[in-house]
C-alpha cells in the first residue's frame, strides 16, 4: 500500500506540475502578445513623430525645387543638377510626385486658373502649375493646375479647391 500511495502522490504532483506548466505557456503567450502589439503601436508613433519633423523640411525642399526650375535657361543649365539631387534626397525620404492625370481631381489638384479651350474636355487638366507629392501613401502637397472651363461656367459640377 505504500507504494502505491507514494505513486498517487508522484502522479499527483506531476499533473499539479502539467496544470503549472499549461498556465505558465498561457501567461507567455499573452505576455508575448501584449509586447508585439506594444511594439508594434511604437513603430507606428515613432513613424508619426519622423513624418511630423519630416514633412516641414520636405516642403520647404520642394519650394527650394520649384524656385530652381523657374530660373532663366541660361541660369537653368548650372542649376538641373542641383534640383536632380535635390529631388533624389527627398525621393530617398518616401516622397515620390502625383503621376500625370487627365482630369481633375480634388483629392490631389489644387485648380488655380479655369481656362476655355476649344475640342478639350471640360474638368480636364490643361497645364501642371506646380507639381504636387506624395510621402508614402499620404499627400504631401496637392498639384496646381490649370483646368479647361465647361461650356457654361455657372453650371459646372467641377469642384475647385
Amino acid at each position: 500500500m505504500a507504494n502505491e500511495e507514494v505513486l498517487d502522490k508522484l502522479a499527483e504532483e506531476v499533473r499539479k506540475l502539467g496544470d503549472l506548466f499549461q498556465r505558465r505557456l498561457l501567461e507567455d503567450k499573452a505576455k508575448s502578445k501584449l509586447y508585439d502589439e506594444l511594439y508594434e503601436q511604437l513603430r507606428i508613433a515613432r513613424g508619426a513623430l519622423a513624418d511630423q519633423l519630416l514633412v516641414p523640411l520636405l516642403m520647404e525642399l520642394l519650394l527650394l525645387v520649384d524656385r530652381i526650375s523657374r530660373f532663366d535657361k541660361v541660369d537653368y543649365s548650372s542649376l538641373e543638377s542641383i534640383m536632380d539631387e535635390l529631388l533624389e534626397i527627398i525621393e530617398r525620404r518616401g516622397v515620390r510626385p502625383i503621376p500625370t492625370a487627365e482630369k481633375f481631381n480634388p483629392a490631389i489638384h489644387e485648380a488655380v486658373a479655369i481656362e476655355s479651350v476649344a475640342g478639350r474636355t471640360p474638368g480636364s487638366i490643361l497645364k501642371v502649375v506646380r507639381r504636387g507629392y506624395y510621402l508614402g501613401s499620404q499627400l504631401l502637397r496637392p498639384e496646381r493646375v490649370v483646368i479647361v472651363a465647361p461650356v457654361n461656367i455657372h453650371q459646372t459640377d467641377i469642384p475647385l479647391s
